[in-house]
């Protein structure tokens, strides 16, 4: 899993000096298994000198400021080739305030495949049922917005304008499982999904990085949506901790401009079409995880020139004391404002939606374009 997702953990022991990677971390590095680990000392002299400000920051925060950071820098591999690396770290101290051990993750930024797998490795070091809280929801916090931001990369060449959003609960102690996705695929499909796990929680964060990494891989086999979807139910029952989800699953053809679609228990995209916005007909499907042997239904729209397409999750439009169908009338009055372009169209749709729930939000806005305009 480590591997799929291009993570790597470590911690480095302050009093003894001890170092510990996880079989990954190796690979990162470009290290054989046997080779010790680098410890923060000597991490400088494996990284382009460029970059050595990046790792001198790095230690500062951790030894002397006490404090978690994020920092980016290019690792030079034996092979004499770079690898661009995020170090995602924190503090380890104990009851009086002394600093123990430093910790965290190295990521892998050179692939369009990153962010595929939840890292929760600290979690049974920490001492005490508080500072385990403390510790997961932290770890929450940071892979959630690792794997977030980032997923409209290089699909434009797919004939396909693309906007992707996130708003997070104003509560920040509501980590939430919302997500969405938006990646070509190597048979040149564009996969456009956004899901909602129930719950607010680690276990809501680690389902969620579960199954939206679990579709990417399934995604690659050039399976249509609905059969996606069923596969993704069979992981969401039997290899999660008792989740339930909503998803919508969508492969945007560029050479016929057809989006193929399937829904489990989710809300249906909306149609920004000749001034006028609308829902498009549901097929039916269940929620994820729990049936483990439900069928999904697969519906085809054609998408028109200058077409919008927004997908979202219900956080956008929820109200408490406000029907479902009151809300999405709403979302389409705003939907059918057009906007210059999917980014402005986007920030548009945000800025107009007032849920109340207190719920993250995920949105997708894309637009077929017209090659010959």
């Amino acid at each position: 899993m480590e591997r799929l997702g291009r993570f790597g953990a470590w911690q480095e022991e302050i009093r003894t000096g001890a170092v510990r990677w996880t079989r990954h971390t190796y690979e990162l590095f470009g290290r054989a298994r046997h080779a010790p680990p680098i410890p923060l000392d000597d991490l400088h002299t494996h990284v382009h000198p460029q970059d050595r400000a990046a790792v001198d920051q790095l230690r500062d925060a951790l030894l002397r400021l006490k404090r978690s950071v994020t920092v980016s820098f290019r690792v030079l591999l034996p092979d004499g080739t770079m690898r661009q690396l995020r170090a995602l770290a924190e503090p380890v101290t104990d009851t009086a305030g002394t600093l123990v051990a430093v910790r965290g993750v190295y990521q892998d930024l050179t692939s369009h495949y990153r962010t595929q797998v939840v890292l929760d490795a600290t979690r049974h070091q920490l001492a005490d049922s508080e500072a385990r809280a403390a510790g997961q929801h932290r770890l929450a916090l940071t892979l959630q917005r690792a794997l977030l931001p980032g997923s409209d990369e290089a699909v434009e060449a797919s004939g396909l304008a693309v906007a992707v959003r996130y708003r997070p609960a104003e509560q920040e102690h509501l980590v939430g499982g919302d997500w969405y996705d938006a990646v070509t695929l190597p048979g040149g499909d564009v996969l456009l999904v956004v899901g909602d796990v129930a719950g607010h929680s680690i276990r809501t964060v680690a389902g969620m990085v579960t199954l939206r990494n679990s579709l990417r891989g399934l995604a690659v086999t050039g399976a249509g949506p609905a059969h996606l979807l069923r596969w993704l139910n069979r992981v969401t029952y039997h290899l999660t901790d008792d989740i339930t989800a909503t998803v919508v699953c969508g492969l945007y053809r560029p050479s016929d401009h057809t989006l193929r679609w399937a829904r489990a228990g989710h809300l249906p995209p909306v149609l920004v079409h000749g001034g006028k916005a609308s829902t498009l007909p549901q097929p039916d499907g269940l929620l994820l995880g729990v049936e483990p042997d439900a069928a999904y239904e697969e519906a085809i729209h054609h998408l028109a020139p200058e077409d919008l397409l927004l997908l979202f999750t219900d956080g956008l439009i929820e109200r408490r004391g406000t029907g479902l169908d009151t809300s999405l009338g709403a979302l389409l009055e705003i939907a059918a404002q057009r906007q210059p372009d999917v980014a402005r169209q986007a920030d548009h749709v945000l800025a107009h939606t007032r849920p109340d729930t207190d719920d993250d939000t995920c949105l997708i806005v894309i637009q077929r374009r017209d090659h010959r305009a």
